[in-house]
């Protein structure tokens, strides 16, 4: 064989064995970086959909006038506002022929932490699930007849905060020889209401 045949086949042997190790490793990082394109563009089409959403619930906000957030305010306030609270408790009281003997606010109890694992146990005897919301625990006493209990209970299932009633006690003022006008028995009603705000 000829010497320059001999060099060109050393020759191409030399750049099929360069392209294999230089080209090909770039190819690969070519096509890994494609890859990562192809995935950047689907979190882009998805942040572009988020975006589209955000903007037709903005405009469906700014057509409502905000008049959906201020329910929202009035039914989940951000403060407690108690005294908001013993007012629609005895006005309710006293519209439905109910007596409001007492009120009682309790400590608030807290979404998180030990204490209001212990405090919720406590108070309903039974392991529930924790509200979402921080609240706070009412104590009411009431004094009528139990009509007007089931009556002061709707109204307060219609009224605009959020609340449980998650014990209802009650006995009889006969037992003790008490009042009972004209065959109308009254009770002593206890009541124990959580009420939620933000």
């Amino acid at each position: 064989m000829n010497k320059k045949v001999i060099i060109i086949l050393v020759n191409l042997l030399v750049s099929i064995a360069l392209v294999f190790v230089f080209a090909d490793p770039l190819w690969n990082s070519v096509k890994s970086l494609r890859v990562d394109i192809d995935k950047r563009g689907q979190e882009v089409k998805k942040v572009e959909q988020f975006l589209a959403k955000v903007q037709e619930l903005e405009k469906e906000y700014q057509e409502m006038g905000g008049e959906g957030v201020k329910d929202i305010v009035s039914v989940l306030p951000k403060e407690k506002d108690l005294p908001y609270l013993m007012n629609q408790f005895e006005v309710l009281a006293a519209s439905n022929g109910l007596l409001l003997e007492s009120l009682k606010f309790n400590e608030e109890i807290e979404r998180e932490g030990k204490d209001s694992k212990l405090s919720q146990k406590k108070l309903n005897q039974t392991e529930e699930i924790i509200p979402l919301f921080p609240y706070l625990s009412v104590e009411i006493r009431l004094n009528g007849s139990y009509q007007g209990l089931k009556s002061y209970l709707e109204d307060l299932e219609n009224s605009v905060r959020l609340m449980d009633v998650k014990e209802i006690g009650f006995r009889s003022e006969r037992d003790k020889g008490g009042i009972n006008l004209s065959g109308l028995s009254i009770f002593k009603f206890t009541l124990g209401i959580l009420v939620y705000y933000q």
